[in-house]
């Protein structure tokens, strides 16, 4: 049940996002057309039924989308369902239901069929047909039960050919722009796949000119300290000189070895998981391992990070996968905390019955309850620095798919302000089982 409803909200968070930036434009110029075509159907083109009531009604449940901005945070992980149950009420239902109370009448034919349109413009096909047919059903019972003419069948009648047409043709254009966006989603994926193999030959030339500066920077020195010993006229060295040279090399490692596993975490989101062979692993020296071999931007990041002792286990995995599945939320888990300036992050490993578990988990800012829920979709993003920069949005998503891909899950809580936990349950194995 829980699942199901995690999932239905996923599913209604997808559909609201791309009418999200104008969902406060919707709410006010919907509220204002509510109320200001009264007037018009009611005395300037009179028509048999108008409601001033129920335009007040859908004005009230309009004006919230206006002020979401304003709306608690505690609140906001529920707009989504309430976009939907507002474009419920005052499309299909409201239009439905005053053709019905209209006898049928060409304004609100017109009107229908408009409103038919505009929901097929915000929403896919599978959402459009769930809002179409619920708010219709209940325009409907709303007309049977209340007081009412007969049916206008023979205008109805009239009608019904041009809605199924629309009905049939309306969502090919959905069709096709969820084809159109998923042919440039793979030509996005195909050109950085691409630009990400071509910065391999520079990082690798940059890698090993560094090896080949440390390898013979020694003997220079010594060279250089015979010349001046000899009294040659040589340019003079000083410590500091040697630090920074020191200090370049390390830089330049250290900024490839990061380069490189970037990439290797883009290149990896970007392939499908269903080809990644599993294997016996053993968890926490994979975790030791990660950890060690993680790209720190600096010692003090390195010194934030702990794996705490704890009863190991072995499970049925990829080492690339969870390797760099750990990598993302090490980076996340970095990132936050030093935006924060504050807080520890802390790996843990257990075992619960037939479970094995990895905790990660940071003592940094937290995440605020509205964005929470959301963190796993693929291309969301959030920034709590107004005009900050977001990442892509799909860290977190190749993390729920490469541990779902070892028959795994992987859940999160915060309390905003306080601390984030990301807890990845697999099923564990046997002892006996070899990293």
């Amino acid at each position: 049940m829980r699942q199901g409803l995690m999932r239905l909200d996923d599913t209604l968070f997808e559909h609201t996002r791309p009418s999200q930036p104008s969902l406060a434009a919707i709410g006010l110029i919907g509220a204002l057309c509510m109320l200001a075509y009264f007037p018009v159907w009611k005395y300037a083109l009179p028509q048999p039924y108008e409601s001033l009531w129920l335009r007040v009604a859908g004005c009230i449940v309009l004006l919230p989308l206006a002020m979401q901005r304003w709306w608690p945070r505690r609140l906001r992980s529920l707009l989504p369902a309430y976009w939907h149950a507002a474009v419920t009420f005052v499309l299909p239902f409201f239009a439905g239901y005053m053709l019905l109370r209209n006898d049928g009448s060409t304004p609100w034919l017109l009107i229908h069929l408009a409103s038919m349109y505009l929901t097929m413009m915000m929403f896919d096909v599978v959402a459009f047909g769930a809002i179409f047919a619920v708010g219709s059903l209940l325009a409907w019972l709303a007309w049977v039960l209340g007081p009412h003419d007969p049916m206008p069948l023979e205008r109805l009648q009239l009608y019904l050919p041009l809605l199924a047409m629309a009905l049939a043709l309306g969502p090919l254009a959905s069709l096709s722009q969820k084809h159109a966006d998923k042919t440039r989603i793979q030509a996005l994926t195909r050109a950085s796949n691409n630009i990400a193999h071509e910065l391999r030959t520079p990082l690798g030339a940059l890698h090993i000119a560094g090896q080949a500066f440390r390898r013979y920077l020694p003997d220079l020195l010594v060279s250089h300290r015979l010349a001046k010993d000899a009294g040659l006229p040589v340019a003079e060295l000083r410590d500091a000189h040697l630090e920074a040279l020191e200090r370049g090399m390390d830089t330049i490692e250290h900024e490839v070895a990061h380069a490189h596993t970037v990439i290797d975490m883009l290149l990896m989101a970007a392939r499908p998981l269903d080809r990644q062979q599993l294997g016996p692993l053993r968890v926490r020296a994979l975790l030791q391992e990660a950890i060690t071999r993680f790209p720190y931007a600096a010692r003090i990041e390195q010194e934030r990070v702990h794996l705490l002792a704890g009863e190991d286990f072995a499970m049925l995995g990829s080492e690339p996968l969870l390797t760099h599945v750990v990598f993302n939320l090490l980076r996340n888990a970095l990132h936050h905390t030093g935006r924060a300036g504050k807080g520890d992050i802390v790996l843990s490993v257990e075992r619960e019955g037939p479970w094995g578990r990895i905790r990660v988990r940071d003592t940094g800012p937290g995440i605020p309850p509205d964005v929470l829920p959301r963190i796993f979709n693929r291309f969301y993003t959030y920034s709590e620095d107004r005009g900050g920069v977001a990442g892509l949005g799909i860290g977190l998503a190749f993390c729920r798919e490469a541990v779902e891909r070892m028959d795994g899950t992987i859940g999160c809580r915060s309390r905003w302000g306080e601390y984030t936990e990301f807890l990845i349950s697999f099923p564990a194995r046997d002892a006996g089982a070899r990293a």
